[in-house]
């Protein structure tokens, strides 16, 4: 299992108890991961496939940041599942999805904070900043930055990423929205 963590002044209590949570989600992700299943077939989380996953999950990033979905067939299986029910399953869903981000927050970044791989599985702690320029779910525009975290967990198939879970720490996110 390969980690890289970077710390981030100023967290807020609600902000340490979804890393608190996300770092137990991962935390028996990995055991799940590197217990019973690495012998079962799967991946066992290799230099190789950790050097693999990495440069996939630093591409994705790179094409998010760049807001160029035409990278998404190389990125994506064309089966691609989506789990978070924010958005239909499939390749050309996930590029109208990220087109409809990028139309609601013009200068969206990513930031992976945290990184573990295991069997076939990345999973990513993430900072999101935009500024909220536009209507975003009912609220008007506060012209301000707003941040918010997820954790993803991706499952890697022929080295495209082909199913994802998240968690999205929603409330973080409308309380700034609010101009709170």
């Amino acid at each position: 299992m390969v980690r890289s963590r970077r710390s981030s002044p100023g967290v807020t209590r609600r902000e340490l108890m979804l890393v608190r949570g996300g770092a137990a989600l991962l935390a028996g992700l990995g055991f799940f991961l590197l217990g019973e299943t690495a012998g079962a077939g799967e991946a066992s989380g290799c230099a190789a496939d950790q050097a693999e996953y990495s440069a996939l999950l630093d591409r994705y990033v790179a094409a998010v940041n760049a807001h160029d979905t035409s990278l998404f067939p190389d990125l994506f299986t064309e089966t691609y599942i989506q789990h978070s029910g924010r958005s239909p399953s499939g390749l050309a869903a996930q590029i109208a999805n990220f087109q409809r981000i990028y139309a609601n927050w013009p200068d969206f970044h990513s930031t992976v904070d945290d990184r573990i791989f295991g069997g076939d599985k990345i999973v990513a702690r993430t900072t999101l900043t935009a500024t909220h320029s536009r209507p975003v779910q009912g609220f008007a525009p506060t012209g301000k930055r707003v941040r918010w975290r997820t954790v993803d967990i991706w499952r890697v198939e022929g080295g495209k990423l082909a199913e994802h879970w998240d968690i999205v720490d929603v409330a973080a996110l409308q309380r700034q929205l609010r101009g709170g």
